[in-house]
């Protein structure tokens, strides 16, 4: 990644990086000063509620939709673990004896 996702002189840069930009204002107005994102609007499982959950989920969906836009590097902070924006090693190959 790297914010490349969205230039306008690819096939529908313009329209991709418009749907980021309101997939992002929307994701952050979601936002609760001193406690963080819910993980959804279900009322089943972690829900509307603030929680860590939520938060470590939205803040690296926030990072992503940052990048397609090119703005990533002004969040200060880059997914890491499992919501890293780079694909994973993936499992061992498969021995067949």
């Amino acid at each position: 990644m790297g914010g490349r996702g969205g230039d306008d002189d690819t096939y529908r840069g313009a329209e991709i990086r418009a749907w980021a930009e309101r997939r992002l204002t929307a994701a952050l107005a979601t936002w609760q000063d001193g406690k963080g994102f819910g993980f959804g609007p279900g009322t089943a499982g972690p829900g509307p509620e603030p929680g860590l959950q939520g938060t470590e989920m939205w803040l690296a969906i926030i990072w992503l939709l940052a990048d397609l836009v090119g703005r990533s590097n002004h969040l200060g902070y880059r997914p890491r673990g499992i919501h890293r924006p780079e694909p994973g090693d993936g499992p061992p190959p498969l021995r067949i004896s």
